[in-house]
């Protein structure tokens, strides 16, 4: 059985939340336990998920939010982001027509770098999530 150290916050603002915002707020977290993950993927994963939630949906807009879940274990890292909905579609990995595409990766990436990730549709929105094992 894992036992988790769980932090959550809904992170907004007036004029609009940025990615910047919900990195930071992981760091924060992060800094505060002792942990082993990489840094550096953590950091893509989280800009990644969360840049879909403030393009894609009303989380992005002025005074829109999202909650942002942070989860650590002994063995894991666990991070959640939870969007205020009005997508037009369900996140998914798109497939890449082009080599050269600039945009269309996020989710790619996070399959690639995560050990586990997902997506959870709710009644307030859509949770992508993803887990990393500590190195």
């Amino acid at each position: 059985m894992i036992v988790w150290e769980r932090r959550d916050a809904r992170l907004s603002s007036s004029e609009g939340l940025g990615v910047r915002d919900i990195r930071a707020y992981v760091r924060q977290v992060l800094e505060g336990v002792e942990h082993s993950f990489d840094l550096g993927d953590v950091d893509l994963m989280v800009c990644e998920i969360a840049t879909n939630a403030v393009r894609h949906t009303r989380s992005g807009l002025p005074g829109g939010g999202v909650r942002v879940s942070v989860l650590v274990s002994a063995a894991r890292l666990r991070v959640e982001v939870q969007d205020e909905g009005g997508a037009r579609a369900r996140p998914i990995v798109a497939p890449q027509r082009d080599g050269l595409s600039e945009s269309g990766r996020g989710l790619m990436i996070v399959a690639g770098l995560a050990d586990r990730w997902g997506i959870v549709d709710g009644k307030d929105g859509v949770s992508v999530w993803f887990e990393v094992v500590a190195a």
